[in-house]
């Protein structure tokens, strides 16, 4: 098709609408009320009338009316901790049920909550928590905070303990280890309290807790899974009005295949500053009456264990830890062990993707092992509170094409998409550029320093910062961050991601990660490559200086890959999961390089 001649571009032909299901655009145009989060969610929790659990913590079932009686509890609290409307909280925790207590509660009076990334680093901290006056902080990661909480700003600080909901007699083994172990911080100042303190305390305020609804109220920050600079996350400011349109858009996606089901069950492992995770895992479970596991572990073997034992509907994870579960599986059918993943509906992977061989070797074990679908992939970003595009196509089984990158599916209902150069003009389908999005769920700004810097982007698209293209079905090809790049000396920017993806192109390559070194003594990055080769092959010089030689037939004359580095069956992962880019930048020695016939060693220090 060649847009150039009649100049409709995809973001007004809008392609991707013909595979919606019948009727989900008539379902978008619905409008729906004019309230609070909470309120929305809590009225359908309501009409349920405990039909089904809302949260499942530990083995302990919890009720929808017992969630919204606890959530009425910590409204209380907040009110008698003599908070209102316009003011802030910090809320540090894991997927605790306390945490989406305070969550909701914040939100009926309210009050702002920020969320921080729980790997920022102090210096974040202290720029964008300025004006909170109270803190929920996690007590096994208090330490983590201890220079912001000590800060006069801070009225209260109440010590959030993960076990208080878990059943007996794991609350009382776990609680009694927990309370030792702080002790000493609650003994430190009388601003520090555990949450049973806080409800004695303030929890008896009689007067009225519900704030009137604002259209304009920043209700909830987010901390943004990319960053500006190393270790300070973007703080997204979503209102009320822009989450809830967020629901309007799923409800018009759920016609196809209704994956959001009463009755269907959720795994969520991601903290609540992961507003993907947040919506697509919690709030959209509770409005439409599915159970929710919460597992505030996140790491491998408990995602293993909790999807193979809990068998959820519903779960979403970054690319590695889907291919860590999978290791798992492919380890198990060897042994001749049966395994069962026929209770997947929308296994969803995010916030990090994998490579089409991957995807593909995924899709056939899971199918394999009686699932209906393959894993699904989906793209979306804080600034949009949540989905951008899903790849759900249940009956499509295989999803390969000639792309070095995934599908990540059509654009969510609801969503506008374009594809656009570095001058800003749209290209037609199947050119690579920067994606941009036009949404109503959009951020109302980002916090800084306390206060909201409005989102002055005029002309309403939203610039993602990710290298991608659009075919011509509608289907979304994201190929990675371009920020992620090294500068060529006709200053034309190299992406560290198509490095990785030229090297995995050899047979013996079965992973690549291609990153840049930074030295203080040096301004330019040094390039290098960690494989992880297919099962029998080595590390030789044939292996590497046909590596090498491929790239410098490549690559422009002024980049180079410096080194190359032996990795085993997997990358690191980072906190929340995704493959850890940051620390290999930091990896100096290991490295080697193919020289007259021989490795040699390489050294960056």
């Amino acid at each position: 098709m060649d847009n150039t001649k009649t100049k409709i571009f995809p973001s007004e032909e809008k392609v991707w609408q013909k595979h919606y299901a019948p009727g989900a655009l008539e379902q978008l145009a619905k409008k729906l009320p004019d309230e609070s989060l909470w309120k929305l969610i809590s009225t359908a929790m309501k009409e349920d009338n405990d039909q089904h659990d809302a949260l499942v913590y530990f083995g302990r079932h919890i009720k929808r009316s017992t969630m919204l009686a606890e959530v009425e509890k910590w409204a209380r609290v907040l009110k008698g901790m003599g908070l209102g409307v316009g003011d802030q909280i910090l809320l540090f925790s894991p997927a605790s049920p306390e945490s989406y207590y305070v969550l909701f509660a914040a939100d009926t009076v309210g009050v702002t909550a920020i969320m921080p990334n729980m790997s920022a680093s102090k210096e974040a901290l202290e720029k964008y928590y300025a004006q909170a006056k109270v803190a929920f902080v996690f007590d096994g990661m208090e330490e983590q905070l201890t220079h912001v909480l000590k800060k006069p700003q801070f009225k209260y600080v109440v010590l959030m303990d993960v076990t208080v909901s878990m059943r007996s007699p794991l609350k009382q083994l776990l609680g009694a280890a927990n309370w030792l172990k702080t002790r000493s911080v609650r003994n430190r100042d009388a601003k520090y309290m555990t949450m049973r303190q806080a409800i004695e305390r303030f929890g008896a305020y009689e007067g009225e807790v519900e704030a009137p609804y604002q259209e304009d109220r920043v209700a909830m920050v987010f901390s943004s899974g990319g960053t500006t600079k190393a270790g300070e996350a973007k703080l997204i400011c979503m209102t009320d009005k822009a989450m809830v349109e967020m629901f309007r858009c799923a409800l018009a996606f759920n016609m196809r295949g209704l994956p959001f089901n009463p009755g269907n069950t959720s795994l969520c492992q991601l903290p609540p500053f992961v507003c993907t995770g947040l919506f697509v895992l919690v709030l959209a479970p509770l409005l439409r009456g599915m159970t929710i596991y919460l597992e505030p572990r996140l790491n491998q073997q408990t995602f293993n264990a909790s999807v193979l034992k809990l068998r959820p509907n519903i779960t979403l994870v970054p690319g590695p830890l889907w291919a860590g579960l999978f290791r798992e599986v492919e380890s198990r059918l060897e042994k001749g062990e049966q395994v069962d993943l026929s209770n997947f509906v929308l296994p969803i992977m995010g916030g990090e993707g994998c490579t089409p061989e991957t995807l593909a070797w995924m899709d056939k074990l899971a199918r394999q092992c009686h699932s209906n679908t393959g894993i699904v992939s989906g793209y979306g970003m804080s600034e949009v509170f949540s989905v951008i595009s899903v790849d759900h196509r249940p009956d499509v089984v295989d999803k390969s094409s000639d792309k070095l990158a995934i599908s990540v599916g059509y654009p969510f209902p609801g969503f506008t998409v374009g594809i656009f150069d570095k001058q800003g003009n749209e290209l037609p389908y199947g050119q690579r550029g920067e994606l941009w999005v036009k949404t109503s769920t959009h951020l109302a700004g980002y916090l800084d320093n306390g206060k909201l810097q409005l989102d002055n982007n005029s002309d309403g698209w939203i610039h993602t910062g990710d290298l991608c293209e659009l075919s011509e079905d509608g289907l979304v090809y994201i190929y990675g961050r371009m920020a992620k790049n090294v500068k060529s000396t006709e200053n034309e920017p190299v992406y560290l991601f198509d490095i990785s993806n030229r090297l995995r192109q050899d047979k013996a390559v079965k992973e690549s990660l291609a990153v840049a070194i930074d030295s203080e003594k040096k301004t330019s990055p040094r390039v290098v490559a960690h494989l992880i080769l297919e099962k029998g092959e080595e590390m030789t010089y044939e292996l590497v200086k046909r590596l090498d030689d491929d790239l410098k037939s490549w690559l422009p004359s002024s980049v180079e890959v410096q080194g190359y580095k032996l990795q085993h069956e997997s990358f690191k992962m980072s906190f929340v999961c995704k493959t850890d880019a940051t620390a290999y930048g930091e990896e100096h020695d290991g490295y080697v390089k193919p020289v007259d016939g021989r490795l040699e060693p390489v050294s960056f220090q």
